[in-house]
């Protein structure tokens, strides 16, 4: 990878706060494994399948070690702040005895050091016998973002917000679900072509619409034939790109809701917008949820297991991090965060309503990143009967049944 001064800055930023961070902390080595800590670090995008990779981190001196699989290490001595001498390889997995990761990585570690919490549970028993300890510093540096992240996370969510009017604008009673994941493929396309430094390992798109009743399992996968069909749908649209995530997310209905379902659907917007008028730095993420939940129960939702998850959650190098918008969390919003707000009513065999959207908090307040996404139910209650979508869904229907 090429830096220039502005990233070349950002990075410097990070080893900088880690390092603050583990000083006072008095952590002398740092060992970072987890596939997000290693973009996060040392720019490094890869998929680690079986073989561990890792970055070793000497507080005091700032030194770098890596220890890569030898069918990586090409490519990976472009590692920012690591030198050419400090780059280690093992065979490859599994390697004979003496000549695997763990015999190589041992003579690099001091006898006290910290490890990424990210590692998997079978990484971390070993790291653990090595005598290393869990250590959550940098998921506490990852928390607030720098303007070049925003930046990116901007890019991000204007195509998640993006992504949701391209499939409202095709949506029409009787649409497939495979018609709208083959609009994410489009979007993807999109992407590719307007992206200077598309990186196809950190830039994912997932557009689909979740059909009613469906929609009231939001981590439910919908079946490609499934069909559109009166509401209350979700279109869901998360992008990463280059490494940072945003969504978006928006309730719909392709047939005119009942007066039941309006007034779900107005209940969950009022909870979105109590929700959002507590975005400002110094405010517990826990006050946050226990207003929204609070005020649903007030209305007659106090059953959690309609509401089923919390109001919002962080969004960064994955769509799921800290800060957590939970009754349990003892997170605090800070200017710089970025998060989702996202309370949900799911009713069985009804469906879902849940809008979602990116939000970074700024000093003043927060700053919605998805707005150009529709809200209304005006807007998202569609009667158009789009013979072009019906006719191109058509070839697609057509392309997933054979």
């Amino acid at each position: 990878m090429i830096y220039d001064t502005a990233h070349f800055q950002e990075m410097s930023r990070r080893d900088h706060a880690l390092r603050q961070q583990l000083r006072e902390a008095g952590i002398s080595h740092y060992l970072a494994c987890g596939a997000d800590s290693l973009y996060y670090l040392a720019g490094l995008s890869f998929e680690p399948l079986e073989r561990p990779f890792f970055l070793l981190l000497e507080v005091d001196s700032g030194r770098r070690h890596l220890l890569v699989p030898q069918l990586e290490y090409a490519h990976l001595q472009s590692a920012w702040g690591v030198e050419w001498p400090d780059i280690h390889s093992y065979r490859e997995y599994p390697a004979p005895k003496g000549q695997d990761w763990q015999t190589k990585l041992q003579p690099l570690l001091p006898a006290d050091f910290a490890f990424d919490p990210s590692a998997s549970w079978q990484l971390a028993a070993v790291l653990q016998e090595l005598g290393g300890r869990a250590c959550a510093a940098l998921e506490r540096v990852r928390l607030v973002k720098s303007d070049w992240e925003i930046a990116r996370l901007e890019r991000a969510a204007a195509y998640a917000a993006q992504g949701v009017n391209r499939l409202l604008a095709r949506a029409y009673d009787g649409m497939s679900v495979a018609e709208g994941y083959a609009l994410g493929s489009r979007l993807l396309r999109g992407i590719i072509q307007h992206e200077h430094h598309f990186d196809p390992l950190c830039t994912k798109v997932l557009l689909a619409p979740w059909p009613a009743p469906l929609s009231a399992q939001p981590h439910a996968i919908p079946r490609l034939t499934q069909k559109l069909e009166g509401g209350p749908h979700v279109v869901i649209c998360v992008v990463r790109l280059d490494g940072y995530t945003a969504e978006c997310e928006r309730t719909f209905f392709t047939r005119p809701p009942t007066q039941e379902s309006q007034e779900r659907f107005t209940l969950m917007c009022r909870a979105r917008s109590l929700a959002e008028s507590l975005l400002r730095p110094g405010t517990p993420c826990a006050v946050i949820d226990q207003a929204v939940n609070r005020f649903l129960s007030e209305q007659g939702f106090a059953d959690w297991r309609i509401r089923l998850h919390r109001t919002g959650h962080g969004l960064g190098l994955s769509n799921h991090e800290g800060p957590w918008l939970a009754e349990g969390s003892d997170d605090v919003l800070q200017a710089g965060m970025a998060v989702s707000i996202e309370p949900g009513l799911y009713i069985e065999k009804e469906g879902g309503y849940r809008h979602s959207d990116t939000y970074v908090i700024t000093a003043g307040g927060a700053r919605c990143l998805t707005l150009d996404a529709a809200t209304s139910l005006k807007a998202l209650t569609l009667h158009a009967p789009r013979p072009l979508s019906r006719a191109q869904g058509y070839f697609v229907r057509k392309a997933v049944s054979a």
